[in-house]
C-alpha cells in the first residue's frame, strides 16, 4: 500500500485557512478588537519562534472554552460555503484523483483543528487527519485531544496512519508548503514541496526534492 499524504493550508487550498477565518469572523462582527489583539499577538509570538504551536493552540482553544461545538460547525460550514471553497487548488485536486487512480491512499493531513479541515476534506472527498479540539457534552472543553497533527505531530499521525495500512513512509508521498513539516518530509521516500516558503524551498533544493506549483 502506498500513501499520498497533503497538506491543507497553501497546499491543497491556496490560502491559510486560519487567516481567512480570522477576516471572515472579523469582517461579520464575530470578533471584538480585544479578540482580534489576541489572535494577532499569538499569532505574532509564533511566527517568531516565540511560542511554539502547542501553546499557541492551547491559547487559542482555550479563548473557546464552553462554546458550542454544534455552533461552531454550522459558523465553519457557512464560511467554508461562503469563501473557502473557491480556494481549493485545481491542480491539487487533481493529483489526489491521480493518487486514487494509481490504486493509493489519498489523506489530507492539516495542524488545523477538525471544524476547518472537515469541510474541506468532504468537499475533495478524501479522509483527513487533524488537530482535534475536545468536546464533551457538546461543549468545547479548550482542549486538545492527542497529539496535535503539527511538525513533530504530524510525523506521528502519519506513522499511525501507515502502520495500520501496511505501508512504509519511505513508499509514500507527501505534498506541502512550510518548512514546519520537515520532519514528515524527510521521512517519506517522495517529498514534494508545493509553492514552497522560502526554507523549505532551500532545503528541497539542497536535498533535490521536487518543487512543483498547484496554483
Amino acid at each position: 500500500m502506498r500513501i499520498a499524504f497533503f497538506d491543507m493550508d497553501k497546499t491543497l487550498l491556496d490560502v491559510s485557512s486560519g487567516i481567512q477565518f480570522v477576516k471572515y469572523l472579523w469582517r461579520r462582527r464575530a470578533l471584538t478588537v480585544g479578540e482580534l489583539a489576541s489572535v494577532v499577538i499569538i499569532s505574532a509570538q509564533y511566527s517568531l519562534n516565540l511560542m511554539n504551536f502547542p501553546k499557541a493552540m492551547a491559547r487559542l482553544s482555550s479563548s473557546i472554552k464552553g462554546g458550542s461545538a454544534s455552533n461552531l460547525k454550522t459558523l465553519c460550514d457557512k464560511w467554508f460555503e461562503d469563501e473557502l471553497a473557491p480556494h481549493i487548488a485545481p491542480k491539487a485536486v487533481a493529483r489526489v484523483r491521480e493518487h486514487e487512480k494509481a490504486g493509493e491512499y489519498a489523506v489530507l493531513l492539516s495542524a488545523s483543528t477538525q471544524f476547518a479541515v472537515r469541510p474541506v476534506a468532504e468537499h475533495v472527498d478524501m479522509p483527513y487527519c487533524c488537530t482535534e479540539l475536545a468536546v464533551e457534552r457538546g461543549a468545547l472543553t479548550g482542549a486538545v485531544v492527542g497529539e496535535p497533527c503539527f511538525g513533530a505531530g504530524k510525523l506521528y499521525w502519519a506513522q499511525r496512519i501507515a502502520g495500520e495500512r501496511g505501508a512504509s513512509l519511505k513508499d509514500c508521498t507527501f505534498y506541502t508548503d512550510s518548512a514546519s513539516d520537515l520532519p514528515l518530509m524527510h521521512a517519506v521516500g517522495q517529498p514534494v514541496a508545493i509553492n514552497p516558503d522560502r526554507k523549505l524551498r532551500a532545503v528541497a533544493r539542497q536535498r533535490g526534492w521536487k518543487i512543483e506549483s498547484f496554483y
